[in-house]
């Protein structure tokens, strides 16, 4: 019996006789680099119900653990509905290392970018990842706190403190026509995030 065979005849046995192998179908883990000290995990989840794919990503930064170790909760999650793309250590070396950046501040990749070290293998990675969702969230730490004025070097102009980036002021839903305004929604989180 061929390496095909022996394969095709266990996914029967699989899916027909052990159901808890059928069920964990639903979640696919690659490794991209295994065995190289920038190892990028990536843990596809898929709902019951089919619908919309929200990528999380954490670590671009290995300074700001808030990011990885939130996105790290959602790797072994069960959905009811929609997709889930979980990549929570993307600068797994910069993590290790408790460092910003190695080569390059990963984070600042995404554009054209001319130079090849293992920071832009994996941003090509995320990109297309991007590319495969509906909706994406970033975590990052913040520092400081925002203010239009400077106040001190904890909170000034140049800080962000707890803050929310959004691609657009607002979004006009292509089903329903609704306007959903990402921006006001924001400013009035963060507002309420940065009060001390």
């Amino acid at each position: 019996m061929g390496c095909r065979n022996i394969i095709v005849a266990f996914l029967i046995i699989a899916v027909f006789f052990l159901p808890g192998i059928a069920a964990a179908q639903k979640r696919i883990h690659t490794i991209f680099f295994e065995g190289t000290d920038h190892e990028l995990h990536v843990y596809n989840v898929y709902g019951e119900i089919p619908g919309k794919t929200l990528l999380l990503i954490g670590g671009i930064q290995g300074d700001e653990p808030g990011g990885f170790l939130s996105v790290d909760h959602y790797a072994d999650i069960s959905l009811a509905k929609g997709n889930l793309i979980v990549v929570p250590r993307a600068n797994f070396q910069s993590i290790i290392l408790k460092r910003r950046k190695i080569n390059d501040d990963m984070n600042r990749k995404f554009a054209e970018d001319l130079k090849h070290n293992y920071e832009t293998k994996i941003v090509e990675i995320l990109k297309k990842l991007i590319n495969e969702s509906d909706c994406m969230l970033n975590l990052h730490d913040g520092s400081g706190f925002y203010s239009d004025k400077w106040e001190g070097p904890a909170r000034n102009p140049k800080k962000f403190g707890q803050s929310i980036i959004a691609d657009c002021e607002s979004y006009v839903s292509s089903e329903t026509g609704q306007t959903i305004h990402l921006g006001d929604m924001a400013r009035s989180i963060v507002a309420k995030i940065n009060k001390i």
